[in-house]
């Protein structure tokens, strides 16, 4: 899969500013009694759809600690993010274009949420769906390996982030993602093993502090201008060998011009 650095960028931002109590020209849809909560900003190309992440409020604490696998959206999921996300899913269904390119995106919780709107759409044109999250924990049941074929699916997870390994036991990722792992020693790597995320998890404390969205921010912003250095290195490259090569030519038809 090739990673959209705008689609990255974007879901970065607006995973953000889900946690904002308003956000201008963006629709607001929450239920006060589970805490869900979610910003639909709709654009000439694309529609985003960004769940806001966990506030370490009761129903939050609630929600993690519910984990019970139940039947949604063909799959068996963790019973506390499902009952966040039916708690306002009818409503954000009544905005979703299935013939516009949507971005469903979050942090913590809400990239669980954002997961799970996906899998509710699966019987629709997944052409157009994208899903971006940040540190999302484990939504599915292990023994439900049934990929969602999104035009993009990418969990980003900085490190050793405590919340993206949680619930350790029965639960799982969804099969089809692509990980962006935002390393410790600061490089960034695309689906690494177990044994790589294993050493470089860093202590407790490293691992508390790497869930912070900022900081996600922050990496996604160093891992697109590291991007754009590497492709202007190999445009600059290309232009040399073009440059050399286009010389040699010349050189050869002025003596071909001078042997005649």
């Amino acid at each position: 899969m090739k990673l959209d650095p705008v689609l990255l960028r974007m879901a970065a931002s607006w995973s953000l500013n889900a946690y904002k109590e308003e956000n201008d020209n963006a629709i607001k849809i929450e239920n006060k009694f589970t805490g869900a909560t979610a910003f639909i900003a709709k654009r000439k190309t694309i529609d985003i759809v960004a769940f806001r992440g966990t506030q370490k409020k009761l129903n939050d604490i609630l929600t993690d600690l519910c984990v019970v696998p139940v039947p949604y959206a063909g799959r068996l999921c963790h019973a506390g993010f499902v009952i966040q996300h039916r708690s306002i899913w009818k409503e954000i269904l009544k905005h979703i274009d299935p013939n516009k390119r949507t971005l469903f995106t979050g942090h913590s919780l809400a990239g669980a949420l954002a997961s799970l709107s996906c899998s509710k759409l699966r019987k629709h044109t997944n052409k157009n769906l994208n899903l971006v999250t940040f540190g999302k924990p484990n939504v599915y049941f292990k023994g439900f390996k049934r990929p969602m074929y999104l035009d993009n699916q990418v969990s980003c997870v900085h490190a050793g982030d405590i919340v993206a390994y949680i619930p350790r036991f029965c639960y799982g990722p969804s099969v089809s993602q692509t990980m962006l792992y935002f390393a410790n020693n600061g490089t960034t790597v695309v689906d690494p093993d177990e044994r790589f995320k294993k050493t470089d998890r860093g202590n407790l404390k490293k691992r508390v502090e790497n869930h912070s969205m900022q900081g996600y921010v922050e990496r996604v912003e160093e891992y697109i201008a590291q991007r754009e250095l590497d492709a202007k290195k190999v445009s600059d490259i290309k232009k040399k060998r073009k440059a050399k090569k286009e010389s040699k030519s010349e050189t050869k038809s002025s003596e071909s011009s001078s042997t005649d």
